[in-house]
């Protein structure tokens, strides 16, 4: 398939994706004149922390890593963008700057977006502003919970509710009763989301494939047992 078909099939599909299907037709035309289809390779950066935010994306294909760091370059935001979802949410309709930066975990395909084109369009179409405030807030539950993760005293605990938080954001069903991350995930990624060390995250990783609670081979995770890893939430 020529790149031209691929980008028009992508576009066909994105018209009815939940992102962009309250959209009018014109809106939409009008976006579409203005996306420009990129692929990017494992490890370049999108954007960083303090740049203009002057494109808004949506990814096709791969996964993104969110980073933020304090003055001192102490790591304090870790967060993922998998496939079929649109991105920055962060600062929209407010701020000028990018508040974390965006790095391709693996290699990428995504669509971008003039940020003011992107913004004005759905500012005037309110069902776009609801789906939008909808999606905001189910992200602002989301970093609650995590939140509440980081409170609990207990490293082992930390760690365990950090995997639940990746295969629930991450994960898909590879049958009933398992699921799996498509995207390879590191030891220290999850020592930093969780506060604990990479030998301690190391240590609880292998007791729980002891137990047969999960598997976890050349950095990709296979959730075995869905309702023990639920309980960590209840």
């Amino acid at each position: 398939m020529t790149t031209i078909q691929k980008k028009m099939t992508n576009l066909y599909e994105l018209r009815y994706s939940p992102i962009f299907s309250e959209f009018t037709d014109p809106e939409f035309n009008l976006l579409r004149k203005n996306m420009c289809l990129r692929k990017y390779k494992k490890g370049q950066v999108l954007f960083d922390e303090g740049d203009v935010r002057e494109k808004i994306f949506y990814l096709v294909n791969g996964l993104v890593r969110l980073e933020k760091y304090d003055e001192s370059a102490f790591y304090t935001y870790t967060d993922y963008v998998k496939k079929e979802t649109l991105f920055p949410y962060g600062g929209m309709f407010s701020d000028e700057m990018y508040h974390y930066s965006a790095s391709a975990v693996t290699d990428i395909e995504l669509y971008y977006i003039p940020t003011a084109l992107f913004e004005s369009l759905v500012a005037e179409n309110p069902k776009q502003i609801i789906y939008f405030y909808h999606k905001l807030s189910k992200i602002l539950e989301s970093h609650e919970k995590r939140v509440q993760y980081m409170v609990v005293s207990n490293a082992s605990n930390r760690i365990i509710k950090t995997l639940n938080y990746l295969m629930q954001e991450l994960g898909d069903y590879t049958n009933p009763t398992m699921v799996k991350i498509e995207y390879p995930i590191t030891i220290n990624e999850i020592a930093n989301m969780s506060g604990c060390s990479r030998e301690t995250v190391g240590n609880t990783i292998k007791k729980l494939k002891e137990m047969d609670k999960l598997a976890y081979e050349h950095k990709f995770f296979l959730f075995k047992d869905l309702i023990y890893f639920n309980s960590y939430t209840e």
